[in-house]
């Protein structure tokens, strides 16, 4: 018998992973911090490893490379959080490469299923982050290549994860799930760059990191499970 998604052990791990690096992240406790983050992506590892058997090996490398970019995007994302100067500004390059080479896996995978981006869905997902841009360009033009080039990438993702060709045979799910992942992913990078550059409050910035912590997890779970539900009902090409 096939438990529901809440009731298997790593979503409930997920879960609390997820609260406790939010709560973490708020407090700035930073042993917290280094538990939690890839205790909740390796719990969203373990379910998509569930489903392995039933997808095509080239769909498993995608989702493999997504998840390791991803752990490696958290790990410097995570020194970023706590590092000063150039250090901090090296740290956040380097995770948004990590994180550009995961949104390009996703991409692979979708396009693989069909989905492609219309113009409608890249302007509005461009809009988002052209906002973003704005912030780098007042703040940190030095940051703008790596960070602009990675702003494009996941909006492009975002834009191809809303592809309706997704609901094929499965009308509602996953698209809501990969077009919610999308937009909620573009919502927690905005998130972060707004509180990097615009607050000060100690208390505004607290109540910022657990925000954008939890829906970038959130993101993450709904970009896979999507993914998980596309790659099920199509093996793809190969």
């Amino acid at each position: 018998m096939r438990l529901p998604h809440w009731e298997l052990p790593e979503r409930k791990v997920f879960l609390a992973a997820t609260l406790a690096v939010s709560a973490a992240g708020a407090a700035r406790w930073r042993p917290g911090v280094a538990v939690a983050k890839p205790a909740a992506l390796a719990a969203l590892a373990v379910g998509v490893a569930r489903g392995a058997r039933q997808r095509s090996g080239i769909d498993n490398a995608l989702l493999t490379a997504a998840i390791t970019a991803s752990a490696a995007g958290d790990y410097f994302m995570y020194r970023e959080e706590f590092a000063t100067g150039a250090e901090k500004d090296r740290q956040i390059q380097t995770g948004a490469t990590m994180f550009g080479l995961a949104h390009l896996s996703y991409l692979g995978l979708l396009t693989r299923h069909g989905a492609r981006p219309t113009r409608a869905r890249l302007l509005s997902r461009f809009g988002v982050m052209n906002e973003v841009t704005a912030l780098l360009v007042v703040n940190a033009p030095r940051l703008l290549p790596v960070l602009g080039t990675y702003g494009a990438t996941l909006a492009t993702m975002a834009a191809t994860a809303g592809d309706p060709v997704l609901t094929a045979g499965d009308p509602g799910d996953p698209i809501r799930k990969l077009s919610f992942g999308g937009i909620t992913f573009m919502a927690s990078d905005a998130l972060l760059m707004n509180r990097r550059y615009l607050l000060r409050g100690t208390g505004s910035r607290a109540v910022t990191e657990a925000a954008v912590l939890s829906t970038y997890f959130v993101a993450q779970m709904l970009l896979l499970d999507g993914m998980v539900s596309v790659t099920r009902r199509s093996p793809g090409r190969g």
